[in-house]
């Protein structure tokens, strides 16, 4: 396994309009150790967010009036981040000429977070240096899994919680994009096991 960049984000809410609160990632190594860390809660219009969202993703607006960054800010350190950890080689269609970006992964992205940190990197005209062919993603890694073992006891769901329930990993804390990071990179860990 090359480096693989695990991220995940909080919202204020499901909806496109809705904004993303957090942005959370760690770059892991293959021996699965921690390479780099990344947490940054985002400045956002609280009117634009679904109350309940909120509630649910640990919002406190004081916590977020002191440690909150503007969305540019937080794009261009979470560029910088995947620009340290590059490790997918690909040739440019337009120009012929070789590049590399970073490998993401983590719980649910190619459905939902990947999106929406796409959308942040275009409104900055920031060039989003990842595969997006190659997204590991632990949820649909976990369908296959458990399709591959019949007699296994399946999970009640293959939410984020639910299979890490399920699979043994403590939830505590869930629902902070750091924590749901860490939950995704144990996962992670008990499919390739």
């Amino acid at each position: 396994m090359s480096t693989l960049v695990f991220f995940d984000t909080e919202t204020g809410g499901l909806k496109p309009e809705h904004p993303t609160i957090q942005l959370a990632a760690i770059a892991v190594g293959p021996d699965w150790q921690e390479l780099e860390i990344f947490e940054r809660k985002i400045a956002f219009d609280e009117g634009k967010a679904d109350p309940e969202a909120l509630a649910i993703n640990h919002y406190d607006p004081e916590v977020w009036r002191k440690e909150a960054l503007p969305e540019a800010r937080v794009v261009g350190e979470f560029a910088a981040l995947l620009n340290r950890h590059r490790c997918v080689e690909l040739i440019s269609q337009r120009t012929g000429r070789p590049y590399s970006v970073a490998r993401l992964a983590g719980h649910n992205v190619a459905s939902f977070d990947l999106e929406r940190i796409a959308a942040m990197f275009k409104r900055h005209s920031t060039f989003f240096p990842v595969d997006f062919r190659t997204v590991l993603d632990t949820r649909y890694g976990s369908v296959w899994h458990f399709e591959r073992l019949p007699a296994a006891e399946r999970p009640k769901d293959f939410k984020l919680t639910g299979l890490a329930q399920h699979l043994g990993v403590s939830v505590e804390g869930a629902h902070d994009a750091l924590v749901d990071v860490r939950l995704s990179i144990a996962i992670a860990r008990k499919l390739v096991a």
